[in-house]
């Protein structure tokens, strides 16, 4: 399985298109990926083999459950099959885009197995009101990052 680290800020033309950084491209297959829209106000990116994953989760989820519903309601209504197309470009459909709130510059952030899509000027005020330090959540979790 492919693994996406970074962060690139990349323009969204007219028609809805932007490229897709050159260091995940050379990991994404053209086709097979899934765009969809990710927590907190981002959208993201689904590799073939994560979108499975995810898929087969929620296939798994009791449809009895009313909370369960709303999910996947949620989810699935906005997940749209994309491809890259020869420039290296995804199009980010209409919906999705108003979901998020892009409108001209995109931010791509590895997020390890998929790949966060962000408005330009959303992530830049996510990262200054940001509540506590890295080094403060670190502190929380189970795993030694040194």
């Amino acid at each position: 399985m492919s693994e996406y680290t970074g962060k690139h800020t990349h323009t969204l033309d007219d028609k809805g298109r932007v490229s897709v950084p050159a260091q995940f491209r050379k990991q994404l297959p053209n086709e097979g990926l899934y765009l969809g829209k990710g927590l907190e106000g981002c959208l993201i990116l689904y590799p073939p083999e994560k979108w499975e994953k995810v898929r087969e989760g929620l296939m798994g989820l009791s449809r009895n459950n009313r909370r369960n519903r709303e999910i996947i309601r949620e989810l699935s209504q906005y997940i749209k099959p994309v491809n890259i197309d020869a420039q290296g470009r995804i199009t980010i459909p209409s919906d999705l885009l108003e979901v998020a709130g892009i409108g001209h510059d995109v931010v791509f952030l590895g997020f390890l197995d998929s790949i966060e899509l962000w408005a330009g000027d959303q992530y830049a005020d996510r990262v200054g009101n940001r509540e506590s330090s890295l080094e403060e959540a670190v502190e929380d979790i189970e795993i030694d990052i040194y």
